[in-house]
């Protein structure tokens, strides 16, 4: 098979060189009417500043989905020029929720990943500003949102993370994976002024999300045997070497810390600052 050329430069210069100031990733299935909403909180709350991009990933069997954007979606979009990119993909399915982001992001032009989902909605006015404003820091943003979770749930993340790493996360829990690699490099920042409402079934009791995307997401964590768990040896590598790759970074930018050491000297404490943001203990690391 012959190189693409033209998509291989294009790649190339977005990686050198973001051209936007922020791309939010967003995969959707079977959600287009909500997808919707989820689009409008976006478009209702963002500055006038622009310059802000939204790629979404439909999959290729979800033809609901791709009838509903191309009839409706689309041509909202177009007539209100909002900065767009709708990819149909194959059919990754939920264990490979990570390639869905991994590839919006190969295909972002911004200096910031917002990573949002069809059930979620966008509280705050500004938060495009809000991103923005953190731009030269090398920093993981997290979010307010109704879970109070000690991950970042929709992480915000520097263009720089993914050139760094070769990708959002090798790993289906990408706001696990994004967030325990913030915490050991010592990265992860609050960012209050921005909140999101996250409408899952679980969580708030909405029936309308209690469909068969919901109900099909098999979670990759808990068995450790298995190669692609959150916790098996290969990832467990592969999530050191990403700390290294980010600590050697801040050693550049002359904005190093010694978090990580404590992990690799076995000297802790090593999960202080998610202890720190988690009051209602939902997580427990050793």
């Amino acid at each position: 098979m012959a190189v693409d050329q033209k998509a291989l430069v294009e790649l190339c210069n977005r990686m050198i060189t973001p051209t936007k100031r922020i791309s939010v990733l967003i995969p959707t299935r079977k959600r287009p009417k909500m997808m919707f909403d989820a689009l409008k909180s976006l478009w209702k709350t963002v500055s006038k500043e622009g310059s802000v991009e939204y790629l979404i990933a439909l999959d290729d069997d979800d033809q609901e989905s791709i009838d509903y954007f191309k009839k409706t979606i689309i041509p909202y979009m177009d007539k209100k020029k909002i900065d767009y990119g709708v990819y149909v993909v194959p059919r990754w399915g939920y264990e490979r929720l990570n390639e869905y982001l991994n590839y919006l992001a190969s295909k972002a032009s911004g200096a910031w990943y917002l990573f949002f989902n069809d059930d979620a909605r966008m509280k705050s006015k500004d938060w495009d500003k809000t991103i923005f404003k953190h731009t030269g820091k090398f920093r993981i943003l997290r979010v307010k949102d109704n879970m109070e979770h000690p991950y970042a749930i929709f992480p915000i993340i520097p263009h720089e993370f993914y050139v760094l790493t070769g990708t959002i996360s090798p790993q289906q829990m990408t706001d696990a994976w994004v967030s325990q690699v913030a915490y050991l490099c010592d990265i992860m920042e609050n960012e209050y002024d921005i909140e999101i409402f996250h409408d899952r079934h679980d969580i708030t009791g909405n029936p309308e999300t209690n469909d068969e995307t919901f109900k099909n997401r098999p979670q990759l964590e808990g068995n450790p045997e298995n190669p692609m768990d959150l916790n098996s040896p290969q990832m467990i590598q592969r999530r050191y070497t990403d700390c290294a790759k980010i600590m050697w970074h801040l050693k550049l930018k002359g904005d190093y810390n010694t978090h990580f050491e404590k992990l690799l000297s076995g000297k802790g404490p090593i999960w202080d600052k998610l202890e720190a943001n988690d009051p209602h203990k939902v997580t427990a690391r050793t």
